[in-house]
């Protein structure tokens, strides 16, 4: 997967701005190229601060747009407020059902600030595999708007 660092501090932001409970969100591009960050709102958000639910609505407008603008959902990112920079149990669980080939992107962040980010894809068989994340200093094909 590809993607700007200006993109990836997009979703670094996020990640602080939501902590303590968990961001997510949605990335948006052709291919492997991440051309969109977009952040959703989480519905577990004030459940607890370990889970994250995509709020529907949310995915529908993302998806719409996309659609229009000729890119696809490529992947999701979530955050791990004070824990593991990987997916955990809950996450690998979860994929199981969900099926790819689908981005996974997670960011550990502890204390509010200090971030670290796991790079993943879902496997058609629902498994978590990591996967490189190559970073661009910036694209010509990345949106003014992300």
């Amino acid at each position: 997967m590809r993607i700007s660092l200006r993109l990836l501090d997009r979703v670094l932001a996020h990640a602080a701005q939501t902590y303590p409970a968990e961001c997510c969100g949605l990335l948006v591009g052709r291919g492997s190229q991440v051309l969109a960050v977009e952040a959703a709102r989480n519905l577990r958000a004030n459940d607890r601060d370990d889970r994250f639910e995509i709020d529907p609505l949310d995915h529908v407008r993302i998806f719409e747009a996309a659609r229009a603008a000729g890119e696809d959902i490529i992947g999701c990112y979530h955050s791990h407020p004070d824990g593991y920079p990987g997916p955990s149990s809950i996450d690998r669980f979860l994929a199981r059902s969900f099926g790819g080939p689908f981005g996974y992107l997670v960011v550990s962040i502890r204390q509010g600030w200090a971030c670290q980010v796991y790079s993943g894809m879902i496997t058609e068989g629902g498994q978590i595999i990591p996967i490189p994340l190559e970073f661009e200093v910036e694209s010509q094909e990345v949106r003014d708007g992300a």
